[in-house]
């Protein structure tokens, strides 16, 4: 039992002797008891190791909605930072932040590339992330993103070595012969 976190009852002087004492030491053990309940319950709402009905809970009380087939690692990581996550949206380096706290690698964004369509931010993710976590980018983007924003996601991979990109362009007309 820890008892780092109070003082230990102590009486003053004129108190301190007979029936007054045991009283003191039985209250000591009677909040020793209490304190290490408390602390027990305190280890049990941690996301990463709570069970995983209590996370859902904590989700439910941090406004994290589990998906349809979301692992369950990926949802502890969730709930865990979804205070940080809520400080930090809304901004540019604060979806980064979410974005590495979820462990989901690198992404890039792009703002107002274009002049006519200035509200739209072009989010640059890798390929196996973009295809694993499609239901958890529109999460995101409606629980963390900007306020009238629009959001256009692009899929990128990297190349092997020797690969060449070319471009390659078809036109064909189709017409009735004869006319």
């Amino acid at each position: 039992m820890s008892t780092e976190t109070r003082d230990r009852i102590s009486l003053k002087f004129w108190q301190n002797s007979g029936q007054l004492t045991l009283i003191g030491e039985v209250a000591d053990i009677f909040y020793d008891k209490y304190q290490a309940l408390l602390e027990d319950l305190t280890g049990q709402v941690d996301a990463e190791t709570a069970p995983i009905k209590m996370v859902e809970l904590l989700g439910w009380e941090r406004d994290i909605e589990r998906f349809p087939g979301e692992s369950d690692e990926l949802f502890r990581l969730r709930v865990k930072y979804a205070l940080a996550n809520a400080r930090d949206a809304g901004s540019k380096r604060g979806f980064e932040k979410i974005w590495a706290r979820l462990g989901l690698g690198e992404i890039t964004q792009t703002e107002r590339f274009d002049e006519e369509n200035w509200d739209v931010i072009n989010l640059e993710i890798d390929e196996t992330v973009f295809g694993q976590y499609m239901e958890l980018l529109d999460v995101m983007i409606r629980q963390y993103g900007r306020t009238c924003r629009r959001y256009e996601f692009e899929s990128v991979t990297e190349g092997k070595e020797g690969f060449i990109p070319f471009n390659f362009n078809c036109e064909y007309f189709n017409t009735k012969a004869g006319l």
